[in-house]
């Protein structure tokens, strides 16, 4: 059943007080009309818990906008959002349509930094966050009690005499959720063998991201990707008020998963609401085995990234000189399954530190 204003209400509950269920919960297309993000194609999703996002049709099914209860949960760039149209790429121009969003998908073959592999250059973390949707599908439907929300598509990373790979995203929730479920399926359509790099580039901003914000997650062992990171790992977990000047830190955890394979991590502010509010994901570490931490606190640019993935961010040339790098055979397919969630209350903030100091 669905939870709705502290209490869970029947489907036939539901229609008796309502002539559409868009009253509180569903979803609405629509398209930018102004600045780079003009034309567009976008849905919102609501599911009446407070719980509200974006989902960017034109870049990937990315997930953009993101709040609870009107707290945002999600960084935007000064960027903002940027018609694919105008995406860039080469070197680093990436980050000349990057607007931040809670997921930018990074692949399909290069994530992280710009390389050449075999002669081929690669630019910063890859193309496919450009691709339109195609084959959009918007769903809800009642499975018993429950109102399942979903909307899914098609995008390609193709060209003539390159690689031809396929990615088939599934965004679903339930009304009176407060998750989001992504399911992600990539296929080899082409006749090659072909490098997969793949990686969620989750990205967490203010309010959550604030002085005395809790960083929750199950690592074993900690690498810094470079010097700068190095002189400040032992803070890697810890938050202060944005700083002029701030370099990026970046660093490289082994996870520990539960019993049943996932890892759970949480972004909590205890100075929010009930005393605690904020976000977990959970990931697969069978399907995403590396997990890259992006902290970047400088004024303007204060954002904490949550980075699991097949890889990590040092590019297609260092994953295959490691021998890590993943290829995907013609006809296979790889699936990929992220969950993100809300903390909002001390027993949901226990329940995931009790997980996360028992693995």
């Amino acid at each position: 059943m669905a939870q709705l204003f502290g209490r869970e209400w029947t489907k036939k509950d539901l229609s008796r007080r309502m002539g559409r269920l868009s009253q509180v919960g569903g979803v609405r297309q629509f398209v930018f009309t102004d600045g780079a993000a003009n034309g567009m194609r976008a849905a919102e999703v609501k599911t009446g818990s407070g719980l509200n996002f974006t989902i960017l049709l034109d870049r990937a099914m990315d997930i953009g906008a993101a709040d609870f209860a009107g707290y945002p949960l999600n960084w935007e760039s000064g960027v903002g959002y940027v018609h694919p149209a105008y995406f860039q790429h080469g070197g680093t121009q990436w980050l000349r349509t990057f607007g931040g969003g809670l997921v930018t998908t990074c692949g399909l073959s290069n994530v992280g930094v710009p390389n050449v592999d075999e002669g081929i250059e690669y630019s910063l973390h890859g193309v496919i966050t450009a691709s339109p949707a195609e084959n959009v599908r918007i769903e809800q439907c009642w499975k018993g009690e429950d109102l399942e929300i979903s909307v899914s598509g098609t995008m390609r990373e193709t060209s003539v005499f390159g690689p031809d790979l396929r990615m088939d995203r599934l965004i679903w929730t339930r009304l009176g959720e407060k998750k989001i479920f992504i399911e992600d399926c990539i296929i080899n359509e082409g006749a090659e063998n072909t490098p997969l790099m793949f990686l969620y580039h989750i990205n967490i901003g203010w309010p959550i991201v604030d002085e005395g914000a809790l960083f929750i997650l199950p690592s074993k062992k900690l690498t810094p990707r470079d010097a700068e990171s190095e002189s400040d790992k032992d803070n890697f977990d810890t938050f202060q008020a944005p700083q002029k000047g701030f370099k990026e830190k970046v660093y490289f955890h082994k996870m520990i998963a539960d019993s049943a394979g996932y890892v759970p991590i949480a972004v909590v502010n205890p100075k929010l609401r009930n005393m605690c509010f904020g976000i977990y994901i959970k990931y697969t570490i069978s399907e995403m085995p590396r997990f890259t931490q992006w902290k970047m606190l400088g004024e303007g640019a204060y954002v904490l990234g949550l980075e699991p993935g097949n890889c990590t961010v040092l590019g297609r040339a260092e994953e295959r000189k490691r021998g890590t790098l993943q290829i995907i055979h013609p006809g296979e397919s790889k699936t990929f399954h992220l969950e993100i969630g809300i903390i909002n209350t001390p027993e949901e903030l226990n329940q995931i530190s009790d997980l996360v100091n028992n693995l």
